[in-house]
């Protein structure tokens, strides 16, 4: 089993629906998981609020994961397993951001 560190888990807010990312895998629900794949596959630009801001998401870290299943959450993702080294280094709402999904 993998240490809670190397995996971060997003629920949809009142919903039983959720998705999971651990060593480069998402799974869980379905359709989570291909929208987060396809957000990673083209390391979209994602608004993450809160704490506000942006990241990129891809499938090879596990902040640029969570902000995968964050983006495929269209905004009703909580965090399950949460850690300040999640939210460093998003890019802040000053800096223009490029499209956003």
């Amino acid at each position: 089993m993998a240490k809670q560190k190397d995996t971060v888990t997003v629920r949809i807010a009142g919903e039983t629906r959720a998705v999971a990312w651990s060593g480069g895998v998402f799974a869980g629900d379905p359709d989570l998981v291909l929208a987060a794949r396809r957000l990673a596959a083209i390391n979209a630009e994602v608004e993450v609020l809160p704490p506000g801001g942006y990241g990129v998401a891809d499938e090879n870290t596990r902040q640029g994961a969570m902000i995968a299943m964050l983006g495929a959450a269209n905004g009703h993702g909580l965090v399950v397993e949460q850690d300040d080294d999640l939210w460093q280094g998003l890019r802040g709402d000053d800096e223009q951001p490029g499209p956003i999904y």
